[in-house]
């Protein structure tokens, strides 16, 4: 019985040792980890104020081997100082505010290149819309004046065809009154075969030679155009 007290008795100290063991090193990474935690947000601080030491290692150099007094006189490169936090900071603000009104200018002056450009498109586009409002009317009167004469031209069509299946005398009567015109009497010979054409201008002159003789006189106008 004694002898398994003593064994209990010793394995209690051993158990609290690893137990204070494990707290001093639980305790020591934890303190690791603040620390790096720590030396990063003093990191983000610097660039902040636009420092950074991994940019100015010279400078943290300098900084260390100005506490060693032989070192101190032989350095050439002073450490940097960072100086009122508050101007710095005040600059950097100041060096952004210039470079966005800089921006700014360079956008209005591109707002004003592109408020003539639209103002000469708009100009270009109601010069384009007043052409094509010519080019439709030109084009409308175009087509009204193509079927005018279509129809025309197939009124003189029909009206030879009946000259043709009509006796010249009896035509030629009617083409005497003074209704007819002779343009209208001239669209319709030339389209007839000439020995037709020869007959009714022959029984015309027996009718009204005055008329037969402008008739002639118009076709050799036309044959001459």
């Amino acid at each position: 019985m004694a002898t398994n007290k003593d064994k209990n008795n010793e394995k209690k100290p051993g158990k609290l040792k690893r137990l204070l063991t494990l707290f001093f090193w639980s305790t020591f990474i934890t303190l690791i980890i603040i620390a790096l935690v720590y030396v990063n947000f003093e990191f983000n601080r610097l660039k902040i104020l636009n420092l950074s030491i991994e940019k100015d290692w010279k400078s943290f150099v300098a900084y260390m081997l100005q506490k060693i007094p032989v070192l101190k006189e032989r350095l050439k490169y002073e450490y940097l100082d960072i100086g009122n936090a508050y101007l710095i900071q005040e600059k950097l603000i100041e060096d952004r505010l210039k470079e966005l009104d800089m921006k700014s200018a360079q956008i209005n002056s591109q707002l004003e290149e592109l408020k003539k450009y639209s103002s000469q498109i708009e100009n270009e586009s109601n010069q384009l819309s007043i052409e094509r409002q010519k080019f439709e009317a030109e084009k409308k009167k175009f087509e009204d004046e193509k079927k005018i004469f279509e129809d025309y031209k197939y009124r003189i069509n029909k009206l030879a065809e009946w000259f043709a299946s009509s006796a010249p005398a009896q035509i030629a009567l009617a083409l005497s009154r003074d209704e007819v015109s002779i343009d209208l009497i001239v669209n319709a010979l030339l389209i007839l075969p000439s020995d037709t054409a020869a007959e009714i201008i022959q029984a015309l002159a027996q009718i009204n030679p005055t008329k037969a003789a402008n008739v002639i006189s118009k076709i050799g106008e036309v044959k001459s155009q």
